[in-house]
This record gives structure tokens, sequence and C-alpha cells, in this order.
């Protein structure tokens, strides 16, 4: 080998790690330092923080089987109402009695798990988003991300003093109502979009004019981590979605719709509603139905 060869070695060798280098830092996939959204891996850093509350939003069944070390047991159930619709938001005096006995303080920072690829978790957050409470993430990839992380498990169940919290008046502009909604619905020219985010099969028996289908499914890769905030927007522009939009997303009971406006928010979109109501108020109601053609793109399954 040549001088002159060696020395385009030289050269093409350090190009091609700053190409690489460059390219890896344009798909970011962590959420190491995010505003929802915290890394397991963080989560381990600050266990021994006093003002740290970890949920297990999982069922009492799963707490019971095993739980981070020091999580308290909050299943997002406990944050609703049953009348006149299952699963709606409770009011502001449950959700404050909740989380004082919990041992939850307005000063605490909260991080919260599940197994269900953040559909409980993202819940919980939009609950104590919507009264207020702003230090509080999602941890990526739930229990799974946990235990990948090697972090310690127990049976334990953490005796927490309680609290006197005290929530702020519910963000309306983190909801719509089926009155909202409607108006939406029938409107061929509104502005607004509406989401849904249940599966296929759901989607097919019937949904509110004018929706969009994007099952929140999409919102993960494939180990079942968040998909980066650029990746969602990508995504979801492919759609048709601006990130100045007003979006509402809903499913049968909001849920699977909160952990899509965790991520929506994650990624820059401004005005994101969750329709409280849900397809169990819409179609309760004397409520328009039909399914909507719009389908999700093909490059989506790219993830």
């Amino acid at each position: 080998m040549n001088f002159k060869t060696k020395h385009k070695r030289g050269i093409l060798i350090p190009l091609l790690i700053v190409f690489v280098l460059l390219f890896t830092s344009c798909n970011k996939t962590s959420y190491e330092g995010s505003n929802n959204v915290v890394e397991p891996t963080e989560v381990k850093e600050t266990m021994n923080n006093s003002d740290v509350i970890v949920i297990d939003a999982r069922s009492e069944e799963d707490y019971a089987k095993g739980h981070l070390e020091g999580a308290i047991s909050l299943n997002p159930d406990k944050l609703t109402i049953s009348e006149p619709v299952n699963g709606m938001l409770a009011p502001k005096e449950q959700v404050e009695e909740v989380l004082s006995e919990k041992g939850i303080s307005n000063d605490s920072t909260v991080y919260i798990y599940d197994n269900s690829g953040g559909v409980y978790s993202g819940r919980v957050w939009w609950v104590l988003k919507i009264y207020g409470h702003e230090n509080v993430k999602v941890i990526n990839n739930g229990q799974k991300g946990l235990e990948l992380a090697n972090l310690p498990m127990s049976l334990e169940v953490p005796e927490l003093s309680s609290t006197d919290y005290v929530a702020k008046d519910a963000d309306e502009d983190m909801i719509a109502t089926m009155d909202y909604v409607k108006a939406i619905a029938e409107n061929d020219k509104s502005k607004e979009k509406i989401i849904d985010v249940r599966s296929k099969a759901e989607y097919d028996e019937g949904a509110i004019p004018n929706a969009i289908f994007y099952p929140h499914t999409k919102n993960l890769y494939t180990d079942g981590t968040f998909k980066s905030a650029r990746d969602t927007y990508l995504f979801y522009n492919d759609l048709g979605l601006e990130k100045d939009d007003t979006i509402i997303l809903y499913c049968k009971s909001s849920f699977r719709a909160a952990q899509t406006a965790l991520i929506l928010d994650e990624a820059g979109f401004e005005n994101v509603k969750v329709y409280d109501g849900a397809w169990l108020e819409w179609s309760s109601g004397d409520m328009p139905t039909e399914k909507e053609e719009t389908t999700v793109p093909s490059a989506q399954d790219a993830s």
C-alpha cells in the first residue's frame, strides 16, 4: 500500500465516523431532559431523592406481585368517575383527596410507569397536568424499561405520610366536551382535527364523523419505547397535522387518548385536547357516526 492510499484511508475513516455521529444524533430516541418523559436511567439516579414519588399505575394485582422499590400504587381508575359516563375525569376534590392519601405533595416530582405502553401512566399524567401539577413525567418503556435498567424491585409497600394536596382549577383548554366535538364533526370545513386512537376493529364498528384513524399503538417503536419527538411529528404531519392545529383525541374512555396527548405535547403540538366523554358518551347519545376513509399512511410502519 503506497502513501497516497494510506493518506486517503486516513481521511475517509474520520469522515465516516463524523457522518455516523451526525446521522445518529438526528435520530434521537432518548428522552433525557424532556418535558413529559423520563428515562429509566434518570429514575435510577433520583430514587433516593425524598422529593421524588414514583407511581405504579398498573393494577393493584400487578403491583402486589412486585414493583419498583419505593413505588406507590395508584391506578388511574381512582381518578375517574362513573357518572354520567364511566371513566370521565374526577372532580378537583376527589383528586386532592386521592393524592393527599398517597403522600403526594404539590412540590413532589412525580414519575409514573405501567405495563401497557403508557396508557395508564399517560392517563395519570393527564389528570395531574389538568389540575396544575408541573413536575410529572412518564417513565419510558414502563415496567419493562425499569427491569432492563436493573432497577431494584420489591414486594414491600412503602408507608408515606399523608399530605394536604391542593389542586388548581381544571385547565379547560386540555379538555373537549361532546358539544364541542359535535360542532367540529358536523362541519366539513372545520380546521380542527379529530383523531381516533382506538383499534382498527373498534374503528370499523363506527367513528365520529371527520375523525382521522391513527391507533395509539403507533406512538411506540417495536421495542415498546415511545417514538422520538422528531418521528412523532413526522408521522402526524403525514396525516395533515401542524403543530399549531387544534387537535381533539378520543378513544373508548380517554385512556389511550391521554397517552397520545402526552406524546403529541412532547413533539411540540400546542393545542391538544382530549374528548373526556369519549366513545362511551358519544355512542350512548343520539350522535352521528360514520367510518372515515382517511387511514394510516403506510410510511408509519417503517419504525
